[in-house]
């Protein structure tokens, strides 16, 4: 299953390559194929994406978890992810204000969908005491 991860790490050092040639004469054009390439990088990983699906459903299972402890789990990751390439992007686009807005809106937002995980917490507490 490493396929797809050698397939987006050369997508993406070629890639760099082709968008150092071309920033030299149109920057804009290196940034959309910066672009271009972060989203086929995304496309590969998220073939890598359902056996991770699958392990957190069995472990679910046999855990007797309900899935409010662990879709948030889920939830943050791809948070954490999708907020990293696009900062990213805002960066090598000379953009370091937007960057920091969209790694503050992950933040939140990470936080945000915690809150049902939090509560179950709270809950496990209050009934020990």
């Amino acid at each position: 299953m490493t396929g797809p991860v050698v397939k987006a790490a050369v997508l993406a050092v070629v890639g760099t390559l082709c968008a150092l040639v071309i920033r030299r004469s149109n920057a804009e054009l290196a940034s959309v194929l910066a672009m271009a390439v972060c989203a086929a990088a995304v496309w590969f990983a998220l073939g890598l994406l359902e056996p991770v699906l699958e392990f957190m459903s069995r472990a679910r299972e046999l855990t007797g978890l309900s899935s409010a402890v662990f879709s948030p789990l889920l939830k943050c990751v791809g948070i954490g992810l999708t907020c990293r390439v696009a900062a990213d992007l805002c960066r090598d686009g000379g953009q370091s204000a937007m960057a920091g807005a969209v790694e503050l809106i992950g933040a939140v937002g990470a936080l945000y969908v915690s809150l049902p995980l939090l509560g179950t917490l709270l809950d496990m507490l209050k009934d020990l005491t």
